[in-house]
């Protein structure tokens, strides 16, 4: 029993690394998010620092879209300054958003290119592909379905330009069984849950119904900036192959910095050093 736990623990979860922005620095997509600070003010003579924020992180509204996108942009830079505006006048910025509580990475089972079917609205029981995924608000976006009729010239039509009409994706959400999978079995709706397969080695997605495994798409294994990752071509001169950058060039030895210093110049320092205590 305690070997075949060690085991079910020990498998790696491979299913986890399935993030189109994997690749894309972290710094970014908090900067983009407008919850870096502005400015810190210290040395207060002991007073705690001031952290001016572009947009407070706890003031954050997760968006259905990704957040580099320029609708998403625009609208948390008008909170950005909403923010400053009430801090200003000294007035408190209400959190005025129910926190979402997105579901865990180890339960998250639907991915980019999987077939699913909307339960809800206009096309309910008709099927459809996943394009995107947003994790933060357990939303999908559904090639052609759910969409609704937008201007994208509504800014333009005060000028005396011409409106521009087309249908745009609306998020549906997964905790509230607004679409889900399809068994391939019977092309019937189903949930779905992460199981290890005959040999223990990986975990594998089943349908909760009828125990027929349903693949991840190689959609899944996408990113933004290029299909796959066994396709991306290296730029000569400016990538670094990964032979060189996985290479350990580091070899640790009981010494201090100084000391190897000294050592890799031909410094010979007589003097003793102090002890060190460790705690």
């Amino acid at each position: 029993m305690g070997p075949t736990r060690v085991l079910w623990h020990s498998v790696r979860r491979s299913y986890l690394d399935l993030d189109y922005t994997k690749h894309i620095p972290k710094e970014y997509i908090e900067k983009v998010k407008r919850t870096v600070p502005k400015k810190i003010y210290t040395n207060r003579y002991g007073a705690p620092d001031i952290i001016r924020w572009t947009l407070h992180p706890k003031d954050y509204v997760p968006s259905d879209r990704r957040p580099w996108e320029l609708d998403v942009f625009e609208k948390n830079s008008k909170r950005a300054h909403e923010y400053h505006h009430h801090k200003l006048m000294h007035k408190f910025f209400e959190l005025r958003h129910k926190k979402s509580v997105a579901i865990p990475r180890e339960e998250w089972n639907i991915f980019p290119g999987d077939l699913v079917q909307v339960m809800v609205g206009k096309d309910k029981g008709k099927t459809g592909v996943v394009l995107q995924v947003n994790k933060e608000t357990n939303a999908v976006i559904v090639r052609g379905r759910h969409t609704k009729l937008v201007d994208d010239n509504e800014k333009g039509v005060a000028s005396g330009m011409l409106s521009f009409y087309r249908l745009i994706e609306q998020p549906l959400y997964i905790h509230k069984g607004q679409v889900k999978l399809v068994d391939p079995s019977d092309n019937e709706p189903c949930e779905a849950e992460w199981v290890l397969n005959e040999e223990e080695s990986e975990y594998i997605r089943v349908s909760k119904r009828s125990g027929f495994q349903i693949p991840v798409p190689e959609l899944a294994q996408a990113t933004s900036e290029y299909i796959t990752a066994d396709r991306y071509v290296e730029v000569e001169g400016k990538d670094t192959p990964a032979n060189i950058a996985l290479e350990k060039t580091y070899k640790p030895v009981l010494k201090s910095f100084e000391e190897e210093i000294a050592d890799e110049m031909g410094i010979q320092d007589e003097r003793k050093l102090q002890p060190t205590y460790w705690f």
